[in-house]
């Protein structure tokens, strides 16, 4: 049988004979914690009655007395401070009920003998003088009032002590044979009778104070232990979510770069293909496109699980980024026959504009995709309490009511998601869990109201502004046919990677590039840069697996040509790291050797661009041309222009 409280586990495993010596333990705290309080009042109570009965004549007696009195109380101390010392510990042992009848045994002796001595005061050291037999009446009612509340704790004491203190003045009074003595004996008796009863009720109190302070013990050890469970439960599923970012992160380099080789050498493929293989070619490549950019949503979930995105919090204009947006989803829009609108706005938010973007376009991707008919609409609108909604509104299948609560998991799509409008393969899952994680970085609420079969809004609320920031470009999506030939450009070309290396050199040559590659920034580099230094552009990978990374490749290279050649710098890392590895090779060289300060000052205007893998060629290509200054072709020029003759490669080993 067991007892105790409730807990949220269930009730309390303790034995009934447990608690209950428990309990008996803690009542005998309660007494003994009591005992210096007590102990001086009966010690001064003893000195008031030998001053009464100190003319009496029986002054060897009184003396007796109060050694009597002196020995019992120091017996009591005695035994209250062995309880301090071993009492807790016992309470806490396996039996504590016996323990405590020990105990309260001593206890209960010590109440005897001190009611026995009182006893004997009130009816052998009785003054003659009236004023004297108020004194001493005085006297032992002090000392029974003072002791009350450690002999109120535990009954049987209580009811030992004051009888044997307080009848044989009751009986003294009453043999006076007089009015006022027998007024006087009644008063004490009903003194007694009173304080019994209420000695007994502040019993019962300590008695429920002690039970209800060992519940709220049981209690806290239970939270407690919950807790440290909790706790222990956190720190796994933290630990496991750091593995999993470590896994990804460490994984980000080798998951990319075969990404990056497959997608140069199908962009070759693709420039080649003739005949049947064509649609074979296309295939694979919308494949690796896929594959591609499943791999790249997974590492942007880790990132932002892991906390390595953080936003450059700064005013954006919806402006700027709603006619982007337009710009890259009407033509997906016309080719769904769909209707893509934007409504006009000249609002500024708070927020990071190339994650509001982000969040945007994995809205409108989402809309645009699983709407058969109508259209999808993009506004904004400012409310009370400068807050702005963000709204994208569709006309598509809608979301059932039991997906709503799941849609933002990640891999989750619910029977409207399993697949697109034009009966394609829906998305992975992701975007709605990347959505969701990036408006837990900017601080933006993100909601949904659906109505089945009429379609969708989504909507993300952030912060007024009132101020403009410069704008910043984001990632592009550029087609194929955009690609130009860049004849005659001399490109140094360093990645550790033989397959994407051989890759990489083999898509520049075909743009009509002139190649010198190797796999890392080597003597041997030197040699040939100083027999020959025309190099008009720098592409590196950032981590090229040795003492020397791509951006200290870079800054070697420019100070052997003497020129802040352009450079492009291929990572799986974030751009923003690498920025910041550029900036601090800057400095270290600027700190180790003052007088190249005019160099770095050249430099400093050439900040590399970053690129993350797998960039496709088209992308790649387009970058080329930024850094080198060379404008886009017009359409008709750029086709004539695609006869370009391949290129040389010179390797260097």
């Amino acid at each position: 049988m067991t007892s105790g409280p409730i807990t949220r586990l269930g009730l309390a495993d303790e034995s009934h004979e447990h608690r209950h010596g428990r309990i008996r333990h803690g009542i005998a705290g309660a007494v003994f914690q009591q005992a210096p309080q007590a102990a001086l009042v009966g010690v001064l109570g003893g000195i008031a009655v030998v001053a009464v009965s100190w003319g009496t004549g029986a002054r060897v007696a009184v003396l007796g007395w109060l050694a009597a009195v002196l020995l019992e109380t120091a017996v009591r101390l005695r035994v209250a401070g062995d309880y301090a010392a071993r009492g807790p510990a016992e309470a806490a042992g396996a039996d504590p009920g016996v323990a405590a009848t020990a105990w309260i045994r001593r206890w209960l002796a010590s109440a005897v003998t001190a009611g026995a001595l009182w006893g004997v005061a009130g009816a052998c050291f009785f003054p003659s003088s009236p004023v004297l037999q108020l004194v001493l009446v005085a006297a032992i009612l002090g000392v029974v009032f003072g002791s009350l509340s450690q002999l109120s704790s535990y009954g049987p004491a209580l009811l030992a002590y004051l009888p044997l203190a307080l009848l044989p003045l009751v009986a003294r009074l009453w043999v006076e044979h007089a009015p006022v003595y027998s007024a006087a004996a009644a008063i004490v008796a009903a003194i007694l009778g009173a304080t019994l009863y209420m000695g007994r009720n502040y019993g019962r109190t300590v008695a429920e104070s002690v039970k209800a302070g060992i519940d709220n013990e049981i209690l806290l050890n239970q939270l407690i232990s919950e807790k440290r469970i909790a706790e222990d439960a956190r720190r796994a599923a933290e630990a496991a979510t750091r593995s999993k970012t470590r896994f990804f992160a460490a994984a980000s380099h080798d998951l990319r770069q075969p990404l990056q080789a497959i997608g140069i050498y199908c962009s070759l493929l693709r420039k080649r293909a003739q005949g049947p293989i064509v649609p074979l070619v296309r295939n694979l490549s919308a494949g690796v496109e896929t594959l591609s950019n499943l791999v790249g949503e997974l590492l942007e979930v880790s990132r932002l699980d892991a906390g390595a995105i953080q936003p450059r919090i700064e005013s954006v204009s919806l402006a700027e980024v709603f006619t982007g947006l337009q710009r890259e989803f009407l033509p997906l829009a016309e080719a769904r026959r769909l209707e893509f609108r934007v409504r006009e706005t000249n609002l500024c938010v708070t927020s990071d504009g190339l994650l509001l973007s982000r969040v945007l376009r994995n809205l409108l991707a989402n809309a645009i995709r699983y709407t058969a008919h109508g259209g999808v609409l993009l506004a904004a609108r400012r409310r009370t309490g400068d807050i702005v909604d963000l709204e994208i509104w569709d006309t598509g299948p809608g979301i059932h009511k039991q997906d709503l609560d799941r849609i933002f998991d990640e891999f989750y799509r619910g029977e409207s998601g399993k697949g697109a409008a034009d009966g394609t393969a829906g998305g992975f899952g992701l975007g709605l869990s990347i959505v969701r994680r990036i408006c837990g970085v900017l601080g933006h609420a993100v909601t949904v109201r659906t109505r089945p079969g009429f379609g969708t809004m989504f909507r993300v609320q952030a912060p007024f502004s009132a101020l403009l920031s410069p704008p910043r470009s984001g990632a592009e999506q550029l087609p194929e046919s955009s690609i130009q030939p860049i004849a005659g450009v001399c490109i140094l070309l360093f990645e550790d990677n033989e397959g994407i290396l051989n890759s990489l050199a083999r898509l520049l040559r075909s743009w009509g590039a002139d190649v010198i590659s190797a796999t890392a920034f080597t003597g041997a580099v030197v040699k040939r840069l100083g027999r020959d230094c025309r190099v008009d552009l720098i592409i590196a990978d950032q981590n090229l697996g040795g003492p020397v990374d791509g951006a200290e490749a870079a800054f070697r290279v420019r100070e052997l040509v003497g020129v802040p050649l352009p450079v492009i710098l291929l990572t799986a890392m974030s751009p923003m790291d690498v920025l910041a590895e550029f900036h601090y090779q800057m400095r270290r060289r600027l700190e180790s050797n003052p007088q190249a300060a005019a160099a770095i000052a050249r430099s400093r205007v050439e900040e590399p661009i970053v690129l993350t893998k797998p960039a496709n060629a088209a992308l790649l290509n387009a970058r080329i041309l930024a850094a080198l200054g060379i404008r886009p072709m017009d359409p008709e020029a750029l086709a004539r222009a695609q006869d370009v003759a391949e290129g040389w490669e010179e390797r260097i080993l």
